[in-house]
């Protein structure tokens, strides 16, 4: 992966892609009915909500570290993982490799599964092997693991993870909504992380899937 500093000279000329729906998404059953402190009040029910990947850190997003706390100050960004298809979600959060054909069956906690639909426009597309070279990286960088790294970093004992260097300088062009990546987990998938404080009215939309009676109701922006 190049440099922060080369990321934002590179980043703002490459291409960019619109997309269309419909995503996928799996979210926790007891996160979902009992979302821990941070969503805003009166909504039990936010099966979009964004701030849960910089509580932990995810691939692409660096855990938020409050000022005063163990490790590099940083904020978090407000994301939404999704997946082009409807396995590479219950792959990612197994988070078992499992080959195709495979007898090992998958085990986890109760999920809700949704359909995510809507259009997005300038995401950057790092399945595709011209950007992953502009930005420095490769397929296995980008499908490697990176929890130990963030652990290391935030010890003060190493740099960051590169996907979430990258992730964090994507957010901060301002111009780039989102990325599209290779699942880690399922050979075959494709993922999607959209930074949600980047989408604009009339421009982009993403919108549960779901009857108007029906209790999942969320969108952005």
């Amino acid at each position: 992966m190049l440099s922060p500093q080369a990321l934002r000279k590179v980043l703002s000329t490459l291409p960019r892609i619109p997309l269309r729906g419909p995503w996928y998404r799996a979210v926790n059953y007891d996160h979902l009915v009992r979302l821990p402190s941070g969503p805003p009040a009166g909504r039990a029910l936010q099966p979009l909500w964004p701030g849960g990947a910089a509580r932990k850190g995810a691939r692409f997003t660096p855990r938020a570290v409050m000022a005063g706390a163990p490790g590099p100050s940083v904020h978090g960004i407000d994301c939404l993982y999704l997946a082009e298809d409807a396995l590479t979600p219950l792959l990612e959060i197994a988070g078992v490799l499992r080959p195709a054909g495979s007898a090992v069956p998958l085990l986890f906690e109760p999920q809700v599964m949704m359909t995510v639909d809507g259009v997005l426009s300038d995401v950057l597309d790092l399945t595709d092997v011209s950007t992953q070279q502009a930005v420095g990286t490769t397929h296995q960088e980008l499908t490697g693991s990176w929890l130990v790294q963030q652990s290391n970093y935030l010890a003060g004992q190493g740099p960051p993870p590169p996907t979430q260097v990258l992730g964090q300088e994507a957010f901060d062009a301002r111009r780039v909504v989102g990325l599209r990546y290779p699942s880690s987990k399922n050979p075959k998938g494709v993922g999607l992380v959209v930074f949600t404080s980047r989408l604009r009215p009339n421009q982009h939309s993403l919108k549960v899937f779901n009857q108007r009676v029906g209790k999942l109701q969320q969108s952005f922006p």
